[in-house]
This record gives C-alpha cells, sequence and structure tokens, in this order.
C-alpha cells in the first residue's frame, strides 16, 4: 500500500463521528474498512491483524423485543469491524468506539441465552461464558414496599365470590402506580362454605392452570401471592367452588426501574432469625406472644441480612402452639399499626405465610397477635435493597405449572416420602430463562397428607437449612408463596419431614 493510498484511508475526524452516528443511529449502517480515528490504524481489509475476542458485555441480559443498549468489551476490535451478531441475528446498530470496545443495540429473539459474537476481517471472535446475553420475557422491575393497604374486602363491598365466580380488581393507576408491572398482595379466604380454591392472574389472559388458596368448608386461611397486572392495571380472583369472601391486603408493587438500585433482591438461603418457643437457642427464645402484644424482631445483622442497604426483608413466618382464633399483623417498626393480616388460625393450629414487610426503626420488624397466646417463627429468604446497596431485578410471570407429583408434571410421578428430597429443575421451565436466574417467585401446594409434617425449599446442591416453608396435619392442603434462590444447577430441592404428601409448585416469577 503506498502512502497516498494509506492517507486515502484517513478520514477527518468530523467525517469519522459522521460514520459514527450513523452506524449508530442508522437501520444496520455497517463499519466497513474504514480508518476510525480512535483505532489508530487500519489493516486494509485483507485479514490482517488479531481476530476478535469478547470478554464481556453489560448489561447481560435484555427483553425479547430488542433494543437493549450493550457495551461489548474485547480486543481485536479495530481489525475493520463489520458486524455485531445476538445469536446469530445482526445487530440493529453498533458503534465501534475502539479497538476494545463496541456498543451495539440487541434485535428482537426469542427468550434464550445466546453468544454475542464480533466478526472482522480477522475473523469472528470465539464463544465463551463472558460472551453470552439473556434475552428476558418480560421488562425488568424493582420492587417498592408499602405499609400495608387493605383494598378489597368483600364481606363490607362486593358480596362472595360463588362457584366459579371472578372478581376483577383494579390496583393499576389507583392503589400503585400506573407503570407498575405487578403487586404482592396478602389474600385471605374467609366464610367459606366448600372445599375450594382461589386463582389470582393478570386481567386479559386465559385463567392459568394453578391455584393460590386452597381451603375446606368453615377455614378462614390467607396466602401471599405475586401477579402481574393485566388489562387496566386490573387483576382476577377466581373461586372455583361454594362461596368465599375475599380480603385483599396490598404489600408493594414491581415497576421499570426509575434509576439506581433501590428495589432490587439479595436472595439468600433461609435462615431462622426468631424462634419464641422455650428452649429453641434462637433469638426471643421463651418470648411467647400473648393476647393483644407485639414482638420487635431484629432482621439487619440476622441470617444474612446486612446492617445497611436494606429497605424490606422477605419472610416466612410461623404461628405454633396456637390457643386461640386469632391473627397475626407483620409491620415496619416504629410505624403504626396497619388494618391488616398477615396470618389467620383457630385454636391449636400451626400456620405458615409469607411476608415481604419494609424494615423500620433499628432495622426491625414488629409482629402483633389479637387473642390468645402463640409462638412465633421466622425464617429469611432475602431483602429488597435501598439505594445505596444493589441486587437483581424482577420478572413478572403468568403463572404457571412446573412440578405435580400426582400426574408426572416435572418429572416426578409419586408421593414425596419420609424424611425425603426431591431436586426440581426451575431453570428453563414455565417462563423461567435457561441461565441468568438465580431466584424464582413460586406458589407451593402440599396435598394428599398422611401426617403432620414440615416441607422446606431451598437452593439444590446445599445443606438443608433449619428453616419451614409449609406445616400440615394429615388431610390438609395447604399453600404457601415462596421466594427461593436457585442452585448453582438451576434446582431448587424440596425436603418432607413425615409421612408422604404430593407437591405442586407454580412458578409466578423469578429475579436475575
Amino acid at each position: 500500500m503506498t502512502k497516498g493510498q494509506l492517507a486515502a484511508r484517513i478520514l477527518p475526524a468530523v467525517a469519522v463521528a459522521a460514520v459514527l452516528a450513523a452506524s449508530f443511529m442508522a437501520s444496520p449502517a455497517r463499519l466497513h474498512s474504514t480508518l476510525v480515528a480512535s483505532c489508530g490504524y487500519s489493516y486494509g481489509g485483507y485479514g490482517f491483524g488479531p481476530s476478535p475476542v469478547v470478554t464481556g458485555v453489560s448489561p447481560d441480559f435484555g427483553g425479547v423485543g430488542g433494543g437493549t443498549n450493550v457495551t461489548i468489551t474485547g480486543s481485536g476490535f479495530c481489525n475493520n469491524s463489520q458486524n455485531v451478531q445476538f445469536g446469530g441475528t445482526d445487530a440493529t446498530n453498533f458503534v465501534l468506539d475502539n479497538d476494545s470496545q463496541i456498543r451495539a443495540v440487541s434485535p428482537a429473539h426469542a427468550a434464550a441465552t445466546v453468544d454475542i459474537t464480533v466478526i472482522t476481517d480477522g475473523g469472528t471472535s470465539p464463544t465463551s461464558a463472558a460472551d453470552q446475553f439473556t434475552y428476558k420475557t418480560d421488562t425488568p422491575s424493582v420492587y417498592t414496599s408499602q405499609s400495608p393497604l387493605r383494598v378489597l374486602d368483600t364481606r363490607t363491598n362486593g358480596g362472595k365470590l360463588g362457584a366459579g365466580g371472578t372478581y376483577v380488581l383494579t390496583l393499576g393507576g389507583i392503589s400503585v402506580p400506573a407503570n407498575a408491572t405487578a403487586v404482592v398482595i396478602n389474600l385471605t379466604a374467609t366464610n367459606t362454605t366448600a372445599p375450594s380454591f382461589f386463582t389470582v392472574y393478570p386481567t386479559g389472559q386465559a385463567r392459568p392452570l394453578a391455584s393460590n388458596l386452597n381451603w375446606t368448608t368453615h377455614q378462614t386461611i390467607p396466602n401471599l401471592a405475586e401477579v402481574g397486572l393485566g388489562t387496566n392495571g386490573q387483576i382476577n380472583i377466581f373461586n372455583a367452588a361454594g362461596a368465599a369472601d375475599a380480603v385483599v391486603d396490598l404489600e408493594g408493587y414491581f415497576a421499570p426501574p426509575s434509576g439506581g438500585t433501590a428495589g432490587e433482591f439479595a436472595p439468600l438461603s433461609p435462615a431462622r432469625v426468631t424462634d419464641t418457643r422455650t428452649g429453641s437457642g434462637q433469638a426471643n427464645a421463651g418470648a411467647h406472644l400473648h393476647s393483644g402484644t407485639v414482638l420487635n424482631v431484629q432482621i439487619t445483622g440476622a441470617g444474612g441480612v446486612p446492617l445497611t442497604g436494606v429497605d424490606a426483608v422477605v419472610l416466612n413466618a410461623t404461628v405454633t402452639n396456637t390457643t386461640t382464633p386469632s391473627f397475626l399483623t407483620v409491620y415496619p417498626t416504629g410505624a403504626s399499626r396497619p388494618l391488616a393480616s398477615n396470618l389467620n388460625w383457630i385454636g391449636g393450629q400451626t400456620v405458615p405465610n409469607r411476608v415481604v414487610v419494609k424494615v423500620g426503626t433499628g432495622g426491625q420488624v414488629s409482629f402483633y397477635n389479637l387473642a390468645g397466646n402463640t409462638d412465633v417463627v421466622v425464617d429469611v429468604n432475602g431483602y429488597i435493597t435501598d439505594s445505596t446497596a444493589s441486587g437483581v431485578a424482577h420478572f413478572s410471570l403468568s403463572p404457571s405449572r412446573i412440578l405435580d407429583t400426582r400426574n408426572g408434571t416435572g418429572g416426578f410421578s409419586s408421593p414425596i416420602g419420609p424424611n425425603g428430597t426431591i431436586s426440581v429443575n426451575v431453570a428453563g421451565q414455565g417462563g423461567v430463562p435457561a441461565s441468568g436466574a438465580v431466584a424464582v417467585v413460586a406458589n407451593v401446594t402440599v396435598t394428599s397428607t398422611t401426617a403432620a409434617s414440615v416441607l422446606t425449599v431451598y437452593p439444590n446442591l446445599t445443606v438443608r437449612p433449619n428453616a419451614s416453608d409449609l406445616n400440615w396435619v394429615p388431610g390438609w392442603t395447604r399453600a404457601n408463596l415462596t421466594v427461593v434462590m436457585l442452585g448453582s444447577d438451576g434446582k431448587i430441592a424440596i425436603h418432607n419431614g413425615s409421612g408422604s404428601v404430593n407437591v405442586i409448585v407454580d412458578v409466578v416469577g423469578w429475579f436475575g
């Protein structure tokens, strides 16, 4: 190449800027055989120079509709960069910043984890774990916790749900912002006239094969539910049989992030932080809750929850040794006790329920018991970050069944026996991506129970923790929302203590 030819390849800085702008903004314009000022050289399009190598992508996930601005780092990009591909599909646009950085816009792609490759005259970047990009089925969202707010009580407004009846509840734009993607509610069934169940799902979608609450006649029973918002910011509450009143307390909502890391989720392996039973060896041992009393439980600095960076916490609260019908209200210490409930029971029952609650004064959470005596057992599963800490984003799903040991869904077709454990594949099931998910939100139901027992759900390939997710006596069908970290193999472990039990798992969201 003569000096004149080389000089002809050198573009003025203004022209370089114009080329970059065109390649980023126009429909796919490609950089080809031009010297980019930030590179400082060109190999002339003859295949000389190093092959490109991708060492990182940020962010490493985006929506299936494309349009995510991705920064690709590595080396060898200046060798007349011609193309960037996401899983074999051309990037919508890209800009070559320098030999070690490219900015690209992701194209649309089905939900999957793909390789990002850079193609130059020197070759194609080899695939590796560092170049992977996960297409996710929903917009990332973060959580805003609030003091519980009663948004529905059909005992006073709306009337019972009859057999096959559906109540449509509007929340978006009224109780939560119009851009909210999902809500977390505590749902209670009461005044029940027949064995039945509630299914909660986004309005406008087909009712899924899933359930949130199961009961027998005359039971009052709660369960936490996460549900995506559908048409006009609404959710459907469906009752299968008989008649039942529905009580809904809004705990918080998910919405697209507005900047920063507040509202992200940091999952933890389950850990016990309080057990008021005498001799438990845990915090607050012997501090039984009597009628009208409040127990303040230290959350920050316990069970893996840090002292700082915590806005709210995900707990499993269980009452046991109950003496009379009552309910438990969980709320931030220092705040006024709200008109809401988290657990309801009759004397003699052991009842669990998941709770997402803001931490209050001194990093504590308060537990109020209305009547009689009860012990309280509290396990922590993770926490919601404030603006000084970071975690992972949330993605909502329409409920999808990934395990039913009654019929073989999920690969298991028989009950879990005494002291039995099964490993359930979650990654790649029910809308959860094959890679990139670190925790899952799922409704777990036990049925065909033959003995009093306890179910523990925890990350696969880890030691079973001293924690519980469901408790029952023979003949009960019970459900509880779980938020559980995935094992390194993308699975969760489910352990049954005694007797045999069928287990059903419906996924409703994931974090990653």
